[in-house]
């Protein structure tokens, strides 16, 4: 399986120099609401564009992770805390109290 990674990676590196190559005399300017960058090679505004892509990507991967990482945490305290409850319910006698008996109505009292 490794060997079929490595293949694609390098065609794909083959791929990125080969547009790089083909593009590299074209040049281009980014217009964004009043800035206006140099002209830069397209192949340049590309990988930048991507690049930006993969940071934006890398840091909502990270907020997110975060996120659920703390949602389990939560989620383990409270299923600690339940399974405390769980086990003092269990120990609880059974007996009943004269109290309570009394307070059933006549059909279902049991002497």
């Amino acid at each position: 399986m490794w060997i079929l990674r490595s293949f694609v990676m390098v065609v794909m590196l083959l791929f990125l120099i080969y547009f790089g190559a083909e593009n590299s005399t074209q040049t281009v300017y980014v217009k964004f609401i009043k800035w206006r960058s140099p002209e830069m090679q397209l192949w340049m505004v590309m990988y930048i564009s991507f690049a930006v892509g993969v940071l934006v990507w890398f840091f909502t991967s990270v907020f997110k992770v975060w996120q659920l990482k703390n949602d389990i945490r939560k989620l383990n305290k409270e299923s600690v805390v339940l399974k405390r409850e769980l086990d003092n319910l269990r120990n609880i006698s059974i007996e009943e109290d004269e109290s309570q008996v009394g307070d059933l109505p006549e059909e279902i009292k049991i002497n």
